[in-house]
């Protein structure tokens, strides 16, 4: 295991910023999907590496269901739905990124995982992510978490 276990990131400094991310293509109607689709053969874009659901550690957001479906999840207490709350993650952008890589690391030419995007040293499973939803009733209720 790197760093302290996995579990808690080696000193860095933290810039946070904000950013525009869209659902993950599966999630999007299929007659929107299908005309993104199109738009992306025309053009050198990939909606899912460069819009949608933004890797790395992140308040809010969309879920990144990397390795299941997405499914329902709902509140233990009330049933209400739930949406994401915050996302740990041990890379700040995966092998595919072209836009969600920072302005200062774009001469990186090294293999993501081993260079500036998992700078955190964080491993949560093997590689996953781990997300805390909140209640869209109540923050009182318990949170859930997901690993993808």
């Amino acid at each position: 295991m790197i760093g302290n276990n996995g579990y808690l990131p080696e000193p860095c400094v933290l810039h946070p910023e904000t950013v525009t991310e869209y659902p993950a293509p599966h999630e999007l109607r299929e007659e929107l999907a299908e005309r993104i689709e199109a738009w992306e053969d025309q053009h050198d874009f990939y909606y899912q590496y460069d819009l949608g659901v933004a890797p790395g550690c992140k308040v809010g957001g969309h879920a990144p269901w990397s390795f299941s479906d997405p499914f329902p999840m709902v509140c233990p207490e009330c049933g209400s739905g739930v949406r994401p709350l915050l996302t740990i993650d041990g890379s700040e952008w995966d092998g595919g990124s072209g836009s969600w890589r920072p302005v200062e690391d774009a001469g990186y030419t090294g293999l993501h995982f081993l260079g500036p995007a998992n700078a955190t040293q964080l491993n949560i499973g093997r590689g996953y992510s781990l997300q805390l939803y909140v209640c869209t009733a109540s923050y009182h209720h318990p949170h859930l978490q997901n690993m993808q």
